[in-house]
Order: structure tokens, then sequence, then C-alpha cells
């Protein structure tokens, strides 16, 4: 509701001229503007590391304990993770929408339905009609945004292929 909010008083505040990336809306002569676009641009560089983080210390944990070039391998490592999802970004035309499926189905599953069913299974018997009635439309809208990104994802991956 925040986010959908701030859309419209910004679409608003600027009509059709409003930019779809928040960065393109910002006065290019302001050093807080210059600022801005860059922490924007450093942003998805922590993010990537810290969902390869995981699967590379999976693969790290396969190798020897003793070996003496453990650091070296894990740099390796993470070097060919990093070097074989950019070869799967060029090589599919349509690698966006796929993440856009991945995101749609899980992260609404993730962060909406199972925190919810999560919270009806251990405060169950102590909640109120109210509270209840409530987490009911929270997992509708979570199942209902799930379905319709999902659909989506699977249809815009469809017209590319």
């Amino acid at each position: 509701m925040i986010y959908g909010g701030i859309a419209v008083m910004g679409y608003m505040m600027f009509g059709n001229e409003l930019e779809s990336q928040v960065t393109l809306n910002l006065p290019r002569t302001l050093v807080a503007s210059k600022v801005a676009i860059y922490i924007t641009l450093i942003n998805p560089f922590a993010k990537f590391s810290l969902t390869i983080t995981p699967l590379a210390t999976a693969l790290e944990e396969l190798l020897p304990s003793s070996d003496s070039w453990l650091v070296l391998w894990g740099i390796g490592i993470r070097t060919l993770l990093v070097i074989s999802t950019v070869a799967v970004a060029l090589a599919l035309p349509f690698f966006g929408y796929l993440m856009a499926l991945i995101g749609s189905s899980l992260s609404c599953s993730v962060s909406i339905i199972i925190p919810s069913i999560c919270y009806l299974k251990l405060f169950g018997a102590s909640i109120s009609r109210h509270e209840m009635s409530l987490i009911f439309i929270i997992l509708i809208l979570g199942i209902v945004t799930g379905i319709v990104g999902t659909y989506s994802s699977l249809q815009k991956i469809a017209d590319a292929i």
C-alpha cells in the first residue's frame, strides 16, 4: 500500500513525464542525485553476493578441510558461479522473465503465505476474530498475487519463445 501510494503521488506530481526508474527523475546537476544513483548501482552487487554466498559455502564444504589451497579454491568457486550466472543471463533472452517467474512464485510464498500460515499455527487458539480475518485477507492477497505474477511471467516466457 505504501509503494502504491508513493507511485500515485509521484504520478500526480510529475504526470506523464514520470520515468519508470526513480533515478531517471533525479536532477543530474545535484551531488545528492549522483550519490543516490551510485548507491542504486552498488545495491545489486551486494544483493548478488549475499545470494551466491550460501551456494558457494556449500560447494566449499565439499573440499577437503586440510587443503592449504582452500582460499584459492573458494575464490575460484565464487568466480565460476558469477561467470556461469552471467553466461546464463546472456544466453537466455528471456532470463528476466524467468527471474520474474521465480520471484513471483517463491517470494510470495516465502514472504507472505508461509509466515501467515505459521502465525496461524503458532497462535491460532489465542487470535481474535478481527486478527483472524486480517490474516485471511493477507493470505488471500498473497495467493492471488503469487498466482497472477506467476501466470504473467509464464505468459511473457511463452511469448518470448
